[in-house]
């Protein structure tokens, strides 16, 4: 069975609004948020705090991409949700 990027909407204590993790199979990959405003995403890597073994440091870049736009996507469906 291959391995394929998947996105968790997640809702951190540290950001005030929801994010989307970026996994490829059960590795982390990256994390989008729209923490400066509607409509501003970033995109975060992962920190040198989290465990190397349960992150990816290289993937496919078509495929990265595609995984980007769905996470930008599924936020701005959620809407701007924030502990406000």
């Amino acid at each position: 069975m291959s391995q394929r990027f998947g996105i968790r909407i997640a809702s951190p204590p540290e950001y005030e609004r929801l994010v989307a993790e970026i996994y490829f199979g059960d590795r982390f990959v990256a994390l989008v948020s729209e923490e400066r405003g509607v409509g501003q995403f970033d995109l975060e890597t992962p920190g040198l705090e989290l465990i190397e073994s349960s992150i990816l440091r290289k993937v496919d870049l078509d495929g990265f991409l595609k995984a980007v736009e769905e996470a930008r996507d599924c936020l701005s469906e959620k809407g701007p949700e924030s502990s406000e």
